[in-house]
């Protein structure tokens, strides 16, 4: 399922997604580890490695191997992964009622209910 992450998944995932909006494309767990670190989020580099193969037996990752090293891309937009996940809790929560779950956000963004949710 898509929408369901880890917070340690959506680290990687953010981490990923800024670096292909920079047009970096090869990036490796070593990669993303030093940037995580470098956030403050200090993790070992064996536990990051975990998640980015299991992201990938999701086919939430692409995994290609050049020469002894393994590269990591995104499958999915990130605004791909929010579409999906919105949709899967209308349907969930709403009864698949997308325009409902359009006037909650609604009414949360005006009661700024959304702040450091």
């Amino acid at each position: 399922m898509l929408s369901r992450h880890g917070s340690l998944e959506s680290a990687i995932l953010n981490v990923l997604w800024n670096l292909e909006q920079q047009g970096i494309y090869t990036n490796s767990v070593k990669d993303v580890y030093h940037i995580l670190n470098n956030n403050g989020d200090k993790r070992a580099y064996t536990t990051i490695k975990t998640v980015m193969d299991r992201l990938f037996e999701k086919k939430i990752l692409l995994r290609y191997k050049q020469g002894k090293k393994f590269y990591y891309r995104t499958v999915y937009s990130s605004d791909e992964i929010i579409v999906k996940s919105l949709s899967e809790i209308s349907n969930r929560y709403c009864n698949g009622d997308i325009e409902r779950l359009s006037l909650i956000l609604k009414s949360m963004m005006e009661q700024n209910c959304l702040v450091g949710v």
